[in-house]
């Protein structure tokens, strides 16, 4: 991470460690305060001032610690947040963060990268972690569109502009891996985008599939099923690079075909409206926001349901 963090922050990273250490002690009393019912809830303006308590202007951008951005010389179109779900990659991390800080910078973005963690060894939920990920950020101010980024995808040119405009959108033509181009022609995973409004119209992502593959397909299908048009990149400003792996990759989900069978039936009740989890640990690190989630399983019944979880988004509204 040092070399990233050297890259990102320059002669600004001493400032910078003071301020993350500021924050991080300023967010522990405000949840615990949370906790003890000192505070009514959690609540991005709450969230926004530990933040901007510790805020540092290098160059054009005010830095937030947890990686917040926000350009000073310009009004942003977009506030952007990027959603990475991932386990034991925190050596991809820093990698991803060295090149999407500085191109989104240059794309005049108010953005924050937020990587959300699945803190136990069950088999790895990637589309419940986008769940998770989306209510979290939510605390922290009204985003207007999310981007769920793979941590090992690498974009190639700056000129693949990751605010709101045509979501849904797949920003990627190809990668390296697969020679410049998709797996399959409506691949819709790796690094994909949707507004607030168009998540909460699909009713969020999945939260059933364990282990790996389904559930792009399925979030494709959930998109399709609202009749919004996926957006989707082309040619080589859209050209990607896979990390190399130093580990194994996840097993495969073993029933996402059956799941995908019984998209129409499901969706409704699983998503959003009946995820449960733990209350996540926030971390603000120099680059990014850490999200740890110890996430369970959960049984939809097929049939609309409401949970905490929708209650709270809709109060964020």
């Amino acid at each position: 991470m040092s070399m990233s963090v050297r890259i990102v922050l320059g002669n600004a990273t001493d400032e910078v460690k003071k301020a993350v250490k500021f924050a991080n002690d300023g967010l522990r009393e405000k949840l615990a305060a949370i906790k003890r019912g000192q505070v009514a809830k959690k609540s991005g303006s709450r969230l926004r001032s530990v933040l901007r308590s510790s805020s540092v202007q290098i160059g054009s951008y005010l830095y937030m610690p947890g990686g917040h951005w926000k350009p000073i010389n310009c009004r942003p179109r977009w506030k952007v947040a990027i959603i990475i779900p991932f386990r034991d990659r925190y050596h991809h991390l820093p990698i991803i963060l060295r090149y999407l800080t500085p191109m989104l910078k240059r794309q005049l973005l108010e953005f924050t990268f937020f990587a959300v963690e699945q803190a136990n060894r069950d088999l790895f939920n990637r589309a419940m972690l986008m769940n998770v990920g989306f209510l979290e950020a939510l605390n922290f101010t009204r985003y207007d569109c999310f981007i769920f980024h793979d941590v090992d995808h690498i974009p190639h040119d700056d000129r693949n502009y990751y605010g709101c405009t045509g979501m849904p959108r797949h920003f990627l033509s190809g990668v390296d891996r697969w020679n410049y181009k998709l797996m399959y022609e409506d691949f819709f995973g790796a690094v994909t985008g949707l507004t607030r409004d168009q998540i909460v119209q699909i009713n969020g992502f999945p939260n059933v599939y364990w282990g790996w593959g389904g559930e792009d397909d399925e979030i494709r299908m959930r998109v399709e099923e609202a009749h919004l048009n996926i957006t989707r990149a082309k040619g080589p400003i859209a050209f990607y690079d896979v990390i190399h792996h130093h580990h194994n990759r996840a097993p495969p989900a073993l029933d996402r075909f059956s799941l995908l069978e019984t998209f129409r039936t499901r969706y409704r009740g699983d998503g959003l409206n009946n995820i449960v989890y733990p209350e996540p640990t926030y971390t603000f690190n120099l680059l990014y926001t850490n999200v740890s989630v110890d996430i369970k399983r959960i049984y939809p019944s097929g049939v609309e349901m409401r949970s905490t979880a929708v209650t709270k988004l809709r109060d964020r509204q």
